[in-house]
């Protein structure tokens, strides 16, 4: 348990705020806005109501719309 205590805090002193929660690429997902001012989106692909994969897009490039 000792391993996650470092980022634990760093998470607690870093934490992303939600910005929005929707669909991404009909994909349920949250738009967030990191410790660096920088937006980031995740989408969950969901299979029998498991998370199958998750998609993280960080590329402020390819985030440009949302801003």
């Amino acid at each position: 348990m000792k391993v996650h205590e470092p980022l634990a805090a760093h998470f607690a002193k870093n934490g992303s705020k939600l910005v929005r929660a929707g669909f991404l690429n009909r994909l349920p997902g949250i738009i967030t806005e990191e410790a660096d001012g920088e937006l980031q989106t995740t989408a969950l692909e969901i299979e029998d109501g498991k998370i199958a994969a998750i998609y993280v897009v960080r590329n402020p490039d390819k985030l440009k719309h949302l801003h």
